[in-house]
C-alpha cells in the first residue's frame, strides 16, 4: 500500500526520471519527425532525380537523333552535289564535243563557201567572155552585113545607072549571093 502513494510522492529522482522520459518521447518524436521529414526530402529529391535523369536521357536521346539526322542530312546532300556535279560535267563535256562538232562543221561550210564563190565568179568571168566574144561575133556580123547590104545596093545602083529604062538584072546578085 505505500507504494502507491509514492508514485505522486514528488522524488526528485522519480520526478527526473519522468521528465527524462518525457523528454526522450519528446526527443524521439522529434527525431522521427526529422527522420520523416528527411525521408521525404530524400524521397522528393530521388524523383526529381529521376525526372532529370528522365529528361537528360530524353535529351542525350534527341541529341543522338539529332546529330544522326544531320549526318543522314549531310550525307544526303553530299551524295546529291556529287550526283549534280557529275551530271554537270557530264552536260559540259557534252556541250563542248558539240561546239566543237558545230566549229567543225562551220570551218567546213565556211570552206564550201568559198569554193562555191570561186566556182561562181570563174563561172561568172566565163560567161562575161562568151558575151563579149557574142558582142564581137554580133558586131562582126553587123559590119558584114553593113557591108554586103552596101554591095548590094551600090550594086543596085550601078545597075540602074547602066540602064536606062531597062528593068534590073538580079542574076548577076543571085549568083554572088550563091558564092
Amino acid at each position: 500500500k505505500g507504494k502507491k502513494g509514492k508514485k505522486d510522492s514528488g522524488d526528485p529522482a522519480d520526478f527526473d526520471a519522468k521528465d527524462n522520459l518525457k523528454r526522450a518521447e519528446t526527443e524521439i518524436f522529434s527525431l522521427q519527425r526529422q527522420l520523416d521529414v528527411a525521408a521525404q526530402e530524400m524521397q522528393y529529391s530521388r524523383e526529381h532525380e529521376r525526372e532529370w535523369r528522365e529528361r537528360l536521357d530524353a535529351f542525350g536521346t534527341a541529341m543522338e537523333t539529332q546529330r544522326e539526322d544531320t549526318l543522314d542530312i549531310m550525307s544526303d546532300m553530299s551524295r546529291q552535289f556529287k550526283a549534280m556535279q557529275e551530271k554537270h560535267l557530264h552536260k559540259i563535256d557534252s556541250l563542248e564535243k558539240q561546239t566543237k562538232e558545230l566549229q567543225e562543221q562551220l570551218a567546213g561550210k565556211d570552206d564550201e563557201i568559198a569554193r562555191l564563190r570561186a566556182e561562181y565568179e570563174k563561172k561568172c568571168a566565163e560567161k562575161d567572155l562568151q558575151i563579149k566574144d557574142l558582142k564581137n561575133r554580133q558586131e562582126q556580123m553587123a559590119n558584114e552585113f553593113s557591108e554586103m547590104l552596101k554591095e548590094t545596093l551600090d550594086k543596085m545602083a550601078e545597075c540602074l545607072d547602066n540602064t536606062d529604062d531597062k528593068p534590073p538584072d538580079f542574076s548577076e546578085l543571085q549568083e554572088e549571093d550563091d558564092e
